[in-house]
């Protein structure tokens, strides 16, 4: 009896330490809401994976698995433990949507493995892709960036403003990590070497969200510092 428990407990173990964040994440099937719910839900599941963002509404963290990639990222929400970006955690906890969004909560264990470590690469996508939710639920909970994009609205009053970058419309929604986060004013037209963050999805859109003012990457004007008077003036003589 004694081993028969035993075994089943090992059994159970594995299989929560087998399941990966791709696992929880990964679903083509859109749900009642379009919100793409996790087949997962309402189980519990031990994950592992590095810290890419914190204080996403003063009580939830992000975590991605080592390689980044679709799929790839999930929101931790928790109250108690307060880990660092680039921490690498262990944890436990049951699968939940939230808002639209798969996390997990309830943590019943809560680890940390590693610290200081060089974050995943972010995942470089672009503006169109975030603007469909067939494509964008792939990337929510993801750390990710749009390169070379233009600010095509700015609504600077609820700290948000949408880009493009000639495939598709998406929003930038900023002050969702922390009260400290300086909020960036945008202008139409302005343009950006490069916006990093986390995809979220909130009141039925997904946004990128900036984790700190400097994930946006404001694109300089470039100026011809090679002008050769001399021969400017040769052409008047």
């Amino acid at each position: 009896m004694k081993s028969a428990l035993l075994s089943l407990i090992l059994l159970i173990a594995v299989s929560l330490s087998a399941v990966s964040i791709y696992d929880i994440q990964f679903t083509t099937v859109a749900g009642i809401d379009n919100t793409y719910p996790s087949r997962y839900t309402g189980k519990i599941v031990s994950i592992e994976g590095i810290v890419t963002a914190v204080d996403y509404k003063n009580d939830a963290y992000f975590l991605s698995e080592r390689i980044n990639g679709p799929w790839r990222g999930i929101m931790i929400s928790d109250r108690k433990n307060r880990p660092n970006i680039g921490d690498l955690v262990m944890l436990t906890g049951t699968v939940r949507e939230t808002f639209g969004m798969t996390c997990l909560q309830d943590l019943s264990s809560f680890r940390i493995l590693d610290s200081n470590l060089t974050l995943p690469q972010a995942l470089s996508v672009t503006t169109g892709q975030l603007n469909r939710a067939d494509q964008a639920e792939a990337y929510e909970g993801v750390f990710i960036r749009v390169l070379n994009s233009t600010c095509s609205q700015s609504m600077a009053t609820k700290n948000r403003f949408y880009v493009t970058d000639g495939t598709g419309q998406c929003q930038v929604r900023q002050g969702d990590f922390g009260d400290r986060v300086a909020i960036y004013a945008s202008r139409i037209g302005e343009q950006y070497n490069s916006i990093s963050g986390i995809l979220i999805y909130a009141f039925g859109e997904y946004a990128l969200s900036p984790r700190s003012r400097t994930d946006i990457v404001v694109m300089q004007p470039v100026f011809n510092q090679n002008r050769s008077w001399g021969r400017i003036k040769s052409i008047y003589k």
